[in-house]
C-alpha cells in the first residue's frame, strides 16, 4: 500500500515488498527505482530519490529534503532480518553510488552527507568464525552534520557530530565529535576543530565574498544588498546569523538559497505559494 502527499512526482518505480509506503508532500522519485520493504518506508516532505536507487529492508525512515544521486542503495545482506532498521534525519545527502547496509540498525542525524561511492556496513562476514576468521555485526550511528566524501564506515562505529572524514578513509573505530579524521584506517588528525567561531565582522566579510561569487558566477543582479550578516534580495531577508528567511520567494531568491546550500548553509524554510515558510514542528 502506498500513500502520497500533495505534489509528489513518481517515475518508473517497481514495488516488490508488501510493506507500507508513505510519502510526504512534494516528494520526487526518479526512474528505474526499486522499492522492497517488508514493513514500512516513510519519506518526508520535499525529498528526492534519484534514478536507479534500490531501497530494501524492514523499517526505513527518511527525513525532510533528503537528496540522492543515481545508483544509490539501501539494504544489502541481512536487511530483512528482525534487527534491521534505518533512520535518516533531515537535509541529508547521498552522492552517486553511495550505499547503506542495514543488517543492524543505522541512525543518521540531520545534515549528514555521504559523498559519491561512500559505504556504510553493519556486518562484515564471509569465512567461518569457527576457523578464526573475523566476523562482525554491529550498528552504525552518524550524528548531526557529519561529512564523509567517498569513505567506508565499518560496523560498531559512531561518528560524532560536526566531524569531517577525509576522502578515501576507512573508519573502523568510533570518532569523537568536531574532529577531522583521515587515512586507512581513519585516525583523528585535528581535534575540536569544528565548527569554528567567527566574529560578526568576520562573518560579514565572508558573506560579502559569497555575494561577490554569486553575482559574478551565478546571477548578476542589482537587487542584492548586504547589511552585516543580513542579505536583502529585493524585499526578501536572509538573516545568516539567526538563520531566518522572510519575504517572497522568486527565481533569484531560490537561486541564492540553493547556492548557500551548496556552501553548506541550509535554511529550514521552503517556498510555499511563493512565500518563505518555516518548517512546521522542526
Amino acid at each position: 500500500m502506498i500513500k502520497m502527499g500533495k505534489g509528489c512526482k513518481i517515475g518508473n518505480v517497481k514495488i516488490i515488498g508488501k510493506g507500507e509506503i508513505i510519502l510526504g508532500d512534494n516528494v520526487t522519485i526518479g526512474n528505474e527505482v526499486i522499492i522492497n520493504v517488508s514493513e514500512r518506508l516513510f519519506v518526508d516532505d520535499r525529498s528526492m530519490i534519484g534514478d536507479y536507487f534500490e531501497i530494501e529492508g524492514r523499517r526505513i525512515e527518511i527525513g525532510k529534503e533528503f537528496w540522492s544521486g543515481r545508483y544509490c542503495g539501501i539494504g544489502g545482506g541481512s536487511c530483512f532480518e528482525k534487527l534491521s532498521s534505518l533512520k535518516i534525519g533531515h537535509q541529508c545527502h547521498l552522492g552517486d553510488y553511495a550505499f547503506i547496509n542495514t543488517a543492524r540498525p543505522v541512525i543518521i542525524g540531520d545534515e549528514v552527507g555521504l559523498g559519491q561511492f561512500s559505504r556504510v556496513y553493519t556486518h562484515g562476514a564471509y569465512q567461518s568464525f569457527l576457523n578464526g576468521f573475523p566476523v562482525e555485526f554491529g550498528s552504525v550511528t552518524l550524528e548531526d552534520r557529519v561529512w564523509c566524501p567517498n569513505a567506508t564506515i565499518m560496523p560498531n562505529v559512531t561518528i560524532g557530530h560536526d566531524t569531517v572524514v577525509g576522502a578515501g578513509a576507512v573508519v573502523v573505530k568510533s570518532l569523537p565529535p568536531k574532529c577531522l579524521a583521515v587515512g586507512v584506517p581513519a585516525k583523528v588528525v585535528k581535534e575540536n576543530c569544528f565548527p569554528k567561531k567567527f566574529s560578526r565582522e568576520e562573518k560579514a566579510r565572508m558573506i560579502e565574498q559569497f555575494i561577490n561569487h554569486f553575482l559574478n558566477n551565478i546571477q548578476r543582479s542589482r537587487h542584492v544588498k548586504q547589511s552585516g550578516t543580513k542579505v536583502f534580495i529585493g524585499k526578501t531577508l536572509f538573516d545568516l546569523e539567526k538563520m531566518i528567511i522572510e519575504g517572497e520567494a522568486n527565481e533569484l531568491t531560490e537561486k541564492f538559497k540553493n547556492e548557500l546550500r551548496r556552501y553548506g548553509v541550509r535554511f529550514r524554510y521552503y517556498n510555499k505559494n511563493r512565500i518563505y515558510t518555516k518548517w512546521p514542528n522542526c
